[in-house]
């Protein structure tokens, strides 16, 4: 089965569509709603220890939910929220969970992309934030450094909007994200997270390269070389890392020794004369991915398609047999998760 999360808000799609490996819709309302609160502008989902946990990402909702996987069926259960932000008395954002986006797991702990605050966060098993900084890194460099709760990856700028507060400036050179801006709103932001080998990826989508961060001691360990335009979407398969920057796949090869190379693999051929991005790739074990591919902007325009290719076991892989699996969605998808129903 693949579950299918959209660009949503108050026009477009705000839960999980499930379609089988042949593009048959199945379900098209996967998730319970959450007790409090209500599914709006899912992103990011990933499945650890049996359960799915999904980044219900709208600033007024800014939370991960936990769903219990039926063993039969399609439809999730509403289990828990793992985490929701903290406001202040005039709605802006106390800690660092606000408008996420992608979800990785190190064992029972979850780190959690946040385009808003644009800070990664730091989540234990229970749900709960480190006071100010979660990084001993940080910690370390700026021992005086005034950080919103949970932060593990920080921010080149202290001050966002819709954040309480100034926090601590970090810089590119030390591992600090960058951040766009358009009408004094965030526009370009941190976007997905990835775990392999001890090493947190994260896609910093304004200055166009990965981050790496050792997970052991917390330390950022350099960037990737620069791409032609910002990441988006990164996922772990057969040895390396893949990542979507806008229409182009990137590839680079696993562990990371000293860099992160990343190359352009074999593109497969856009299924539209207009640009379209290339959203949250997934992988049916080694041999086959699904691409979600965005043509609209979200809401109800034309929103995109859903391929699945053919992946080579060669260094950098070929993608190959592109099949439409899904030729037409109401809504932009966001990410693809391929998922065997009652395991």
């Amino acid at each position: 089965m693949l579950l299918v999360t959209f660009h949503g808000g108050a026009s477009g799609i705000n839960n999980v569509y499930v379609y089988d490996k042949s593009g048959t819709l199945k379900n098209e309302a996967a998730l319970e709603a959450p007790t409090h609160g209500k599914l709006s502008e899912l992103r990011g989902m990933v499945l650890a220890g049996g359960l799915l946990y999904v980044a219900n990402g709208a600033k007024s909702e800014s939370t991960v939910l936990v769903y219990k996987a039926p063993s039969s069926g399609s439809s999730f259960t509403y289990e828990s929220t793992l985490i929701k932000p903290k406001r202040s008395p005039t709605g802006n954002f106390e800690t660092s969970i606000a408008h996420p986006f992608g979800i990785a797991f190190d064992g029972p702990t979850c780190y959690v992309s946040n385009q808003d605050t644009n800070v990664v966060s730091q989540v234990s098993a229970s749900g709960s934030l480190g006071q100010g900084c979660q990084s001993a890194y940080l910690t370390a460099l700026f021992p005086n450094g005034t950080f919103l709760d949970g932060t593990y990856v920080a921010s080149q700028v202290g001050i966002l909007p819709a954040v309480d507060g100034v926090t601590t400036v970090v810089d590119h050179v030390h591992g600090g994200l960058g951040v766009g801006f358009d009408s004094g709103k965030v526009k370009n932001s941190v976007r997905d997270v990835a775990i392999v080998d001890g090493i947190l990826f994260v896609a910093d989508e304004p200055e166009k390269v990965v981050d790496m961060y050792s997970l052991t001691d917390s330390n950022y360990l350099g960037s990737s070389n620069g791409l032609a335009e910002g990441p988006t979407h990164l996922a772990i398969s057969n040895g390396g890392l893949f990542v979507s920057a806008g229409s182009q796949l990137y590839w680079g090869s696993l562990p990371v020794s000293a860099s992160l190379s990343l190359q352009t693999i074999t593109p497969p051929p856009l299924p539209s004369k207009d640009k379209v991005k290339i959203g949250g790739i997934s992988f049916d074990g080694a041999s086959t991915v699904y691409v979600p591919y965005q043509t609209g902007t979200g809401g109800n325009n034309p929103g995109g398609s859903i391929y699945s290719y053919s992946v080579s076991q060669q260094n950098p892989p070929v993608l190959t047999n592109g099949t439409a699996i899904v030729t037409s969605l109401a809504d932009t998808p966001e990410f693809v998760l391929h998922w065997s129903s009652g395991s």
